[in-house]
């Protein structure tokens, strides 16, 4: 088994780590900074885990290592830059955020054929501020992580000898995840999960920082017609490349989504809430430019993109 290395202090990735601890799965930490890496997490049961203290910068890692960026996308490119001379093995790269676009983030700096793992979770945490002056982490929904290869997705004949070197480490890479913090599931087609994921934040991100609202709230009357709007052009969009989404499910799984994390306030609410950049960009913005790039009038996910964007920090 591989050992852990997670790039940045988030609330997901200090769950990774959480659970990685608690479950006996090696682990290192790198945050961007060392006075807000939580110090503990807290479960649902009551019970607390300490995380072990976190290092101030990367090292060359091992091939059998894995190296997660639960990261902002709008983060990701300057944390690959930064640890670029540490990747001369070629450990397993895992992307792990809302929205889209690490993809090309990635594949522009590692190249095409670097072994790489797109992930999505619908595990739940929040950072806090704890009163001593120190910070934890709360676990506050169970869920499940999806993760996939987009590099195997559509093997063509060019590349199955590549394919048939790196699939054992990624095997391994998903194998030392699932131990850390279960369950992780394997996607053959991981990009289709990755747009579902987009469809359900496209609606609830940007409805929930703009109205300062939990996520139940979506599925009131008064935003129905923005559900609908929205839904109706990530379709067009999503089909326009070559995915296969239909309207009506994409709208009663956004309703669902919405109902089953009720209680909580999404990223981008977070975001707005304490004054940073959100990641409208990666969501709702990433639809708008896919859109412009087929000539596909997308005016809902346009509006909001400017409406978040103008919001006071």
């Amino acid at each position: 088994m591989g050992k852990l290395h997670i790039v940045g202090g988030g609330a997901i990735g200090s769950l990774v780590a959480a659970s990685a601890q608690k479950n006996g799965v090696p682990y290192d930490c790198y945050p961007r900074d060392m006075k807000t890496m939580p110090s503990c997490a807290h479960w649902q049961n009551g019970q607390t885990t300490a995380l072990k203290p976190a290092n101030p910068s990367p090292i060359v890692l091992p091939k059998s290592d894995v190296l997660i960026f639960p990261l902002k996308v709008y983060q990701l490119k300057a944390a690959l830059l930064q640890w670029l001379p540490y990747l001369t093995q070629q450990p397993t790269v895992v992307l792990l955020h809302n929205g889209m676009g690490g993809l090309e983030v990635a594949r522009d700096l590692l190249g095409g054929d670097y072994p790489l793992l797109l992930a999505t979770t619908s595990h739940g945490a929040l950072k806090v501020s704890a009163s001593s002056g120190d910070f934890h982490v709360k676990y506050t929904g169970v869920g499940a992580t999806q993760i996939g290869a987009p590099n195997i997705n559509k093997p063509s004949p060019q590349t199955l000898t590549d394919l048939s070197q790196i699939v054992p480490q990624l095997a391994s890479a998903i194998a030392t995840l699932d131990k850390a913090l279960p369950p992780v599931q394997y996607q053959s087609n991981i990009l289709k999960a990755l747009w579902t994921k987009l469809s359900v934040n496209a609606v609830i991100n940007p409805l929930t920082a703009l109205h300062n609202i939990q996520n139940k709230h979506i599925a009131n009357p008064e935003f129905e017609q923005s559900r609908i709007a929205i839904c109706n052009e990530f379709t067009l969009v999503a089909n326009a490349y070559g995915l296969d989404f239909d309207a009506g499910s994409v709208y009663e799984n956004v309703l669902s989504v919405a109902k089953a994390t009720g209680e909580n306030y999404s990223s981008m609410h977070q975001d707005v809430a304490h004054g940073r950049q959100t990641e409208i960009d990666a969501i709702n913005g990433y639809i708008v430019d896919m859109a412009t790039k087929k000539g596909i009038p997308v005016p809902e996910n346009t509006l909001l993109v400017k409406r978040v964007k103008a919001l006071k920090l």
